[in-house]
């Protein structure tokens, strides 16, 4: 028998976003943070409008990186050792084009 994995192919296109749930749930209460707290609905809004750059998110639990009003995502295909912190849309802009994020924890 041999022992290799069997792989198959991921039922999405562009690069992965692993974001934490918790985060997104303590923004729904604030307006101001809707886009956040709803970032899988986000990002498919920015996917329509940007084509060339597509990002899937996919929730999980908490990271251990709590920020106030931020969401702590993980980006692996960039660096899985780094966490960043999204407080804004305009951070996801960022992401996208895979510049560096605001380094909080240097």
């Amino acid at each position: 028998m041999g022992s290799s994995l069997k792989t198959y192919p991921a039922p999405w296109e562009g690069e992965i976003i692993l974001a934490c749930k918790k985060c997104q749930k303590k923004l729904k209460s604030d307006k101001d943070l809707q886009s956040l707290a709803k970032l899988k609905k986000t990002v498919k809004r920015y996917n329509i409008e940007h084509p060339g750059r597509r990002l899937y998110v996919i929730n999980v639990p908490c990271m251990d990186l709590c920020p106030k009003d931020g969401v702590t995502v993980c980006c692996p295909a960039r660096d899985s050792n780094r966490l960043a912190v999204l407080r804004s849309s305009e951070d996801l802009s960022l992401l996208a084009r895979a510049e560096p994020i605001r380094p909080e924890l240097q």
